[in-house]
């Protein structure tokens, strides 16, 4: 049996347990269409991509046509984001999944993912192409796709167009894993995204492994963790499926507060060390250092600890990548709305043209707005883990308002929200991340370019109006939370905004932590 319920589960039971069956089928459901998608190899959702030799990628040429792998992958994401929805439902009313299962459905998920081509975007075609010109001796911060594709180089045949002029964005511990990659493939542009999912699903597995482990006390804590990050269907489909680098960056981050949980000089070195690589892979995940610093600002030592490690990481890996690197990463224009962000509405409304630096002037001051909002209200975060609060605080806050709106973005947030109480937050952060979803789809194929028309105007229609929508609405609700206090079902407005729970494995005992709940919130349990 896959279901597991307690004697203490109460009069609800029954209801949680069929709430968290359908749960857990809506999101099988959900991965078999990503497979299926997968399979069906060259689509408007997969590229087409050459044989390895008998390596992965494995797939068919089954000529499917975009109509319908667009009903496929929206088929796909919707069930995906009402299944988590379910399911995190169900666990607050008390079901209760093995949690051994989950891992291994997790495991069984990720393997038939990696052996699959890239699904809902080119971005791994970019990697592997940085990846052979640095196998090259070139540098990807100077030399671009087009220019190893003009080369005659066989990978560089596989150069998608958005970003063929574009050197590398990534920093150099991200560049490090695509070169690792295509030594490891040599000529063959199938292996190198091979390899390139292996270590993103290394990664992704890693963090499933770590949430556990963190929980393996609390049995709703561990339930919820990997709900939202082992078998979400919606991460899964953009940290493997897709393949994107920001699960690696994800992963470091986490183990830099997980190693931070207990704030001392060694284990500053340590979590600096650690988020040093994060950013070293993407640079966003300084707010992670960020999240590092605040938690540490009362004690210069560890402070200083923490920037000594991170520095130990940069400032060799930017030295060997040159200075092409620092401005490659630092110069990635971000004025151009996405067509799904809201930003795009006020764009459209006050008939704004080239209004790059404009609009990034505006979402960093309304970032760091939402941030400092964040920090003053959020809910506590987990016992003797400090650094998570701000780091989800800071990270949430560019999320909502940067220009750029990607769901494989939002990588970042989700193992973080694990570590936190189950508060209304957890309905804002799945809202975001099934609406920018169902924008990205159906992946390679730019709808503009997609027949029927019917086709062309749904994509239209949820692009341009539907997702801006949704966000818009994520942002109002997540600041009425802020400003009312309603993190948790029953809280009374202006009253306390729950306790300061998280995993056992990070300090107090469950039993304490349900003590602190009873007294802040009484006749409630934590995470219900």
């Amino acid at each position: 049996m896959l279901l597991r319920h307690d004697a203490a589960e109460g009069p609800r039971a029954p209801a949680a347990r069929w709430l968290g069956r359908s749960a857990l089928a809506a999101i099988c459901l959900s991965l078999a269409l990503i497979i299926a998608v997968g399979l069906e190899g060259r689509s408007a959702a997969v590229s087409a991509l050459p044989s390895a030799g008998g390596w992965p990628p494995y797939f068919f040429n089954a000529r499917i046509a975009p109509a319908w792998t667009s009903l496929q992958i929206w088929a796909a994401v919707l069930p995906g984001g009402l299944g988590l929805t379910a399911g995190l439902i169900a666990v607050r009313r008390g079901w209760r999944p093995r949690p051994r299962l989950l891992v291994i459905g997790s495991v069984i998920a990720v393997t038939v993912l990696t052996v699959l081509p890239p699904i809902g975007s080119t971005d791994m075609f970019d990697y592997a192409i940085y990846g052979r010109i640095a196998a090259l001796g070139h540098s990807p911060y100077v030399m671009t796709p087009a220019q190893l594709r003009a080369s005659g180089d066989p990978v560089g045949k596989i150069a998608p167009h958005p970003w063929e002029y574009d050197p590398s964005v990534y920093g150099p511990l991200g560049t490090a894993t695509e070169w690792a990659a295509a030594k490891l493939a040599g000529a063959s542009a199938a292996r190198t995204i091979f390899w390139l999912k292996v270590w993103n699903a290394l990664a992704f597995l890693a963090v499933a492994l770590a949430l556990d482990w963190m929980f393996r006390r609390d049995a709703t804590g561990r339930a919820r963790a990997h709900l939202l990050w082992s078998v979400n269907p919606l991460m899964l489909f953009a940290v493997v499926a897709g393949g994107h680098i920001d699960g690696l960056g994800a992963a470091l981050g986490l183990f830099a507060l997980i190693a931070a949980r207990r704030l001392n000089v060694g284990r500053g070195l340590l979590a600096g060390v650690l988020v040093g690589a994060a950013i070293a892979i993407k640079a966003p995940f300084a707010l992670f250092a960020a999240g590092l610093g605040w938690a540490a600002r009362r004690s210069p030592l560890t402070l200083a600890a923490i920037g000594t490690g991170a520095a130990a990481v940069l400032v060799p890996s930017y030295l060997l990548a040159g200075p092409k690197a620092i401005s490659a990463v630092a110069g990635r224009a971000a004025g151009q709305s996405d067509l799904y962000q809201p930003w795009q509405l006020l764009t459209r409304l006050l008939g704004w043209q080239n209004s790059g630096r404009g609009l990034d002037i505006l979402a960093l001051s309304a970032s760091a707005a939402l941030a400092v909002v964040l920090l003053l209200r959020m809910p506590a975060g987990p016992a003797r883990m400090a650094s998570v609060r701000p780091a989800l605080a800071l990270s949430l806050g560019w999320l909502i308002f940067s220009p750029q709106q990607r769901p494989w973005f939002d990588a970042m947030i989700f193992p973080l929200l694990a570590l936190m109480p189950a508060t209304r937050l957890d309905w804002i952060a799945v809202l975001r991340l099934t609406a920018a979803t169902l924008a990205e789809l159906p992946g390679v194929t730019y709808y503009i370019y997609l027949h029927p028309a019917s086709l062309f105007s749904t994509a239209n229609a949820i692009d341009r109006w539907i997702v801006p929508g949704a966000l818009i609405v994520a942002l109002i609700g997540l600041l009425w939370l802020c400003f009312t206090n309603r993190w948790t079902p029953g809280a009374e407005p202006g009253g306390s905004t729950g306790a300061d729970q998280g995993p056992p494995g990070a300090g107090r005992s469950a039993s304490s932590a349900r003590q602190a709940a009873g007294r802040l919130l009484p006749g409630r349990q934590p995470g219900i």
